[in-house]
């Protein structure tokens, strides 16, 4: 009886355990869908540039200029090994509205070392702005982002 009740505990345990995955992944398969879908709409977009503490935000005409037309074309996973090779805190975010109202939200990570040690799988991800190596970094799923042309020259402009 006793080994049964164990049984049953651990049982639930891992249902619980699974379920928390796969509502983990449903969230983020929807925040993606939202933003696939609506970025068209982009009209404003705001970068916070922490080394000044100076924020700028774009409208219409200037977002446009600068949105991302495919924000997700290519995402990873960002484990902690690679983490590490960026500094703690990053040098600008990007926040990207429709109407005063965020769509979402990303980072960009400065890399503290030399563009040697980091993955081959993270290496398409990184990009240079003024002498200094980057990667987009989308804080809320812990995920890196394929840079675009867009970004740099966004990033080139503050």
């Amino acid at each position: 009886m006793k080994k049964m009740r164990i049984g049953l505990i651990f049982i639930a345990i891992v249902l619980i355990i699974l379920g928390w995955g796969a509502h983990k992944e449903k969230v983020q398969k929807q925040q993606i869908n939202t933003i696939l879908n609506n970025q068209q709409d982009v009209n404003q977009i705001v970068v916070m540039n922490y080394q000044t503490n100076k924020e700028k935000e774009l409208n219409k005409s200037e977002a446009a200029q600068y949105k991302e037309e495919n924000p997700l074309s290519h995402i990873e996973k960002l484990d902690s090994g690679d983490r590490k090779l960026f500094a703690d805190k990053a040098d600008y975010s990007i926040t990207y509205r429709i109407d005063s109202k965020k769509l979402y939200s990303v980072e960009i990570l400065r890399l503290k070392g030399k563009e040697a040690a980091i993955s081959d799988e993270l290496r398409p991800f990184l990009f240079e702005v003024n002498g200094k190596n980057y990667m987009i970094y989308w804080p809320e799923q812990n995920k890196v982002l394929e840079q675009s042309e867009n970004t740099k020259e966004l990033l080139r402009h503050l």
